[in-house]
């Protein structure tokens, strides 16, 4: 057989030592043992996890153009310690060019179902390994950070002594501490003046100019008062101090510090708005919309949902919107009032009750999801080519990296949010009363906070929202990262005229619209009906006038007697009954049952 033999160690200093010459001797013996004949041999000196490494990539395009029947390794975890979906695409591109993988003693047909499981689960264990030896590490770096010894790379002022592990000035670059701190806390000097002033005499170590961020990151590191802080993956956050020698004193580093702050200090936002705080994107283009400000304070501010700029669409439209933020706002307050008020009230921005259709159609998002985010691994793992054939630029091989891993990072968020929601409907936990627990804070929120802090609370409960032109789905997170969507309607455009116009040349339609429903809702009130059909209550009444009674269950008048039997009646069968109750199952305003029940003494 043909054979390519592949060796790999994670260091350079395993390399150095032993670990590649061992794997090749004893990888060259056995296939000369076997009567193989070696066409070349690959090494990587990286991480098993990676997929992408010079030599693995060099073996698979080798592969690719040559006849090769077997690619031999001292062990499956030199070729693979990679995830399932990169673990994949190799033993794809091996097995579709008839590759096997062979170790001494045993050789994996990919073809064959029960050699694939075998590998499959040597390549669960090598991860399980894999992840298991960067705990291991990562315990031992912060025990080491805790006793105060060095590790990865020293700020350029510092020497790092590997025998003694501590840290020493590095005389030819410790003058620029003192300098950047005199120009910054003495004679004022910004981050971009003090980078400039530093290009005029050299460049950094590595032959680059200073920029604003380099010189920033020198302003505000406590590596140059003795403070060596680390974080760790795990959240923990070590604090050791007198580590390096110190070329800034406490007081100096306080000093910029306050300086920074009093500088970069948000400044406050003069006219709040409650969407503010809601990243908004259009439903059309997927772009980003933002809260712009018109008019002049003193005679009146608007606020409107926009794009800031013209997005084409496929069809060759422009994507535009201007949504004056009054026609939505107070339907979000009501939205949120009424869904903390009662579950019937719920059901009109959320969908609370769900049908095994509605569990399908979620699962059917979940596969396409996890097919998305198969096709985007996919994708990046196809980059690589691109860039080595020559195709693509090494700018465009990053900008298209960046993308795809935003995307995948997409997918993959939307994924675990629609696995929790399904997983929690199916446990019967996904309903009323956790929406509540989670809406509970913004109970009367409209009246006990002022503007701003209104802004913040919605922001903080619908940190996202996809807007449509008559609607807008307002999104949160429950507990267990599951996705809440709330409905909320948009309103006509008030300012429109040419829409007014036209339905206020067509009352007779409206009074049907307004019946119909009511035969299809014979318990609903006039309030009611009015409010979902974006129609003004008082608007109703006057229909009524000019084309007669509208037939419904729920009788609202305008007459105050017929108003007092309705409230009489109601009382005669729920004696204890308080007046917003009253209010709530019969459809008459509150403040029209306050009145009436004080005035007639109606409770006595």
């Amino acid at each position: 057989m043909k054979a390519v033999l592949y060796y790999r160690v994670s260091t350079k200093l395993q390399e150095d030592k032993y670990s590649l010459k061992a794997q090749k001797e004893e990888l060259t013996k056995y296939a000369d043992s076997q009567g193989w004949e070696i066409l070349s041999e690959f090494k990587d000196v990286d991480s098993g996890g990676k997929l992408d490494k010079e030599g693995l990539n060099a073996l698979m395009d080798y592969v690719e153009d040559h006849s090769v029947d077997v690619v031999l390794c001292i062990d499956q975890d030199r070729l693979s310690r990679l995830d399932t979906v990169n673990w994949e695409f190799l033993k794809d591109v091996l097995r579709e060019n008839g590759v096997k993988i062979a170790e001494p003693g045993s050789i994996v047909d990919l073809t064959n179902e029960d050699d694939e499981f075998i590998s499959d689960i040597k390549n669960l264990i090598a991860k399980r390994e894999k992840r298991a030896i960067v705990r291991r590490m990562m315990r031992g770096k912060r025990q080491r950070t805790r006793e105060g010894k060095g590790w990865g790379a020293p700020p350029i002022e510092y020497n790092y002594d590997k025998n003694t592990s501590t840290y020493s000035v590095n005389d030819t670059w410790s003058w620029i501490i003192p300098f950047i701190d005199e120009l910054y806390l003495e004679k004022g000097y910004s981050d971009t003046q003090i980078a400039k002033e530093l290009n005029a005499i050299t460049k950094t170590p590595r032959g680059k100019r200073w920029s604003e961020a380099s010189v920033r990151q020198k302003l505000t590191n406590e590596a140059y008062c003795g403070r060596m802080i680390k974080t760790f993956s795990n959240g923990e956050t070590i604090v050791v101090e007198d580590v390096y020698p110190r070329l800034r004193t406490d007081e100096q580093q306080q000093k910029i510090l306050e300086k920074r702050k009093s500088k970069f200090r948000r400044k406050p936002e003069s006219t709040p708005q409650l969407l503010r705080r809601v990243n908004m994107t259009c439903a059309y283009c997927g772009r980003k919309l933002s809260i712009h400000m018109s008019g002049i304070k003193q005679y009146g501010v608007h606020f409107y949902i926009i794009h800031n700029k013209q997005e084409r669409l496929t069809d060759g439209s422009k994507c535009t919107f201007n949504i004056n933020t009054i026609r939505v706002e107070q339907n979000i307050i009501r939205a949120v009032k009424d869904i903390i008020k009662g579950e019937d009230f719920a059901k009109a921005y959320i969908q609370l009750d769900h049908s095994p259709e509605d569990l399908q159609l979620l699962e059917s998002g979940i596969k396409t999801l996890t097919k998305a985010k198969t096709d985007t691994h996919a994708k990046i793992d196809r980059l690589l080519p691109l860039y080595l054939d020559g195709s693509w630029s090494k700018e465009q091989l990053d900008q298209q990296k960046i993308l795809l891993e935003n995307e995948l990072k997409t997918h993959d968020q939307r994924l675990k949010q629609l696995t929790n929601k399904r997983d929690l409907i199916k446990a019967n936990l996904f309903n009323y009363e956790a929406v509540v627990d989670y809406l509970g804070v913004a109970a009367r929120f409209d009246t006990l906070l002022d503007k701003e802090d209104q802004m913040h609370l919605i922001g903080r409960l619908f940190p996202q929202a996809v807007v449509y032109e008559d609607h807008i789905i307002m999104q949160g997170l429950l507990t267990n990262n599951v996705p809440l969507e709330i409905r909320v309607p948009i309103d006509p455009n008030p300012y429109d005229r040419k829409q007014h116009s036209r339905t206020d040349r067509d009352p007779k339609g409206k009074y049907e619209r307004v019946q119909l429903y009511l035969k299809d809702n014979p318990d609903a009130s006039l309030r009611v009906a009015a409010k979902e059909l974006g129609i003004a209550e008082s608007t109703i009444y006057r229909l009524e006038k000019k084309f007669g009674p509208l037939e419904h269950g729920v009788i609202l008048e305008q007459d105050a007697a017929k108003k007092i039997e309705i409230i009489k009646a109601y009382l005669k069968e729920n004696p204890g009954a308080i007046n917003n109750q009253i209010s709530r199952d019969t459809g008459l305003a509150k403040t029209t049952v306050n009145r009436l029940v004080k005035r007639y003494n109606l409770k006595k």
